[in-house]
């Protein structure tokens, strides 16, 4: 395993989540809270142009109503957030790579022989949805609920706090150290899903609070924050940054997931 750099995480462009901002308002439009126009108000946040790629037996096109025509009457949506080292219940094989490759990917009919994955794939102003086919039914992974993922959330919230204050306190001014906390405040607003409205209020706390836990390691990645002189010390401080950002994928993924049961919900 290689060290931790930047470029694992998304630090420049267009808002980063995309799969989970589709997932969501297309489960908002399923359930009649949002209309068409919306979802595709929405998605022309990531690109200007959207396009759908997909096998041949598939439909593909060009434009947000290609994207809408995936999800069109679909319930059964799921976002995966898989990153090396986990997964996120997706088996392996070509779909769940190139899942890991973009970090994200919207599974539909995760229950059926054959399910769906859409994977986006941001290109300057384009916005690439490429389609592929499991042979199998996803397992869903199992979870406490958002109580125990909020709860497990603090230890991360804490570290990644002591984290930037360690930074500021390393910088020469006390000007250098607003700079920081300013950096921070402006990535987490790249990092930050767009939710429709829903009835889950501690979904938006926990996506704030992983929003904050990747912006503060990507900034520490960025500072070249080290963790010793040593191998080994920088090799544990990798692991511990790995585990940081792998806390804030899963969290994140079962709080758009909550919102998506939410809205879809009979």
């Amino acid at each position: 395993m290689g060290i931790m750099t930047s470029s694992d995480l998304v630090v420049s462009g267009p808002s980063a989540w995309p799969a989970c901002a589709l997932g969501a308002w297309a489960a908002a439009w399923v359930s009649g809270r949002c209309s068409p126009d919306d979802v595709v108000d929405t998605l022309s946040g990531f690109a200007v142009r959207h396009e759908v790629v997909g096998p041949a037996e598939d439909d593909s096109g060009d434009g947000p109503l290609a994207v809408l025509a995936m999800v069109r009457g679909r319930r059964d949506l799921r976002i995966h957030l898989p990153v090396s080292g986990n997964p996120d219940g997706l088996p392996p094989g070509p779909a769940t790579e190139a899942a890991l490759l973009a970090g994200q990917i919207l599974v539909i009919g995760g229950d059926s022989p054959t399910p769906v994955g859409v994977i986006p794939l941001i290109t300057d102003d384009v916005c690439r949805w490429s389609v592929h086919r499991y042979a199998a039914p996803i397992t869903t992974p199992s979870g406490g609920g958002l109580g125990q993922v909020d709860h497990d959330l603090r230890t991360a919230i804490r570290e990644s706090a002591e984290m930037l204050g360690e930074l500021g306190r390393g910088s020469a001014t006390a000007r250098r150290a607003t700079d920081l906390r300013l950096a921070v405040q402006r990535l987490v607003l790249r990092l930050l899903v767009d939710l429709p409205p829903h009835d889950v209020t501690r979904a938006d706390r926990i996506l704030e609070s992983t929003a904050q836990i990747e912006a503060i390691v990507a900034l520490a990645l960025d500072e070249g924050a080290t963790f010793g002189a040593t191998a080994r010390t920088v090799d544990a401080g990798d692991t511990h940054l790995r585990g940081l950002v792998r806390s804030a994928r899963s969290a994140r993924a079962a709080a758009v997931n909550a919102v998506i049961a939410e809205l879809t919900a009979d």
